[in-house]
């Protein structure tokens, strides 16, 4: 059985998206995330007719301490503007995503 939690983090342009994701992959030995900009992904894989303009990474997990994890990107990234980092959360029996703040308003 599993308890598959989903997220989205958006961050400002000023963040350095590789720096980012390598930090948060220090949450676990094992913890992953990918850029919708990753490499391995065909460029404008996504619809528009232009490229985004903007940070999005994307995951999913079977078992996720939320909480812990949100106190590690708060306390452990080193963000450049962490005011304006979000996080979208969708967990096993949500029927819609959720939004939180990392520094609430």
């Amino acid at each position: 059985m599993s308890n598959v939690t989903n997220l989205i983090i958006t961050s400002s342009t000023l963040e350095d998206e590789y720096q980012i994701i390598q930090a948060i992959k220090g949450f676990t030995k094992e913890f992953n995330i990918v850029s919708v900009n990753d490499d391995k992904l065909p460029i404008s894989w996504y619809g528009g007719t232009k490229n985004l303009e903007c940070v999005i990474l994307i995951g999913a997990y079977d078992y996720l301490d939320l909480e812990r994890f949100i106190l590690f990107l708060q306390n452990s990234v080193k963000w450049e503007a962490i005011d304006l980092v979000q996080m979208f959360v969708k967990q096993q029996e949500d029927m819609k995503f959720k939004l939180i703040n990392l520094v609430p308003e």
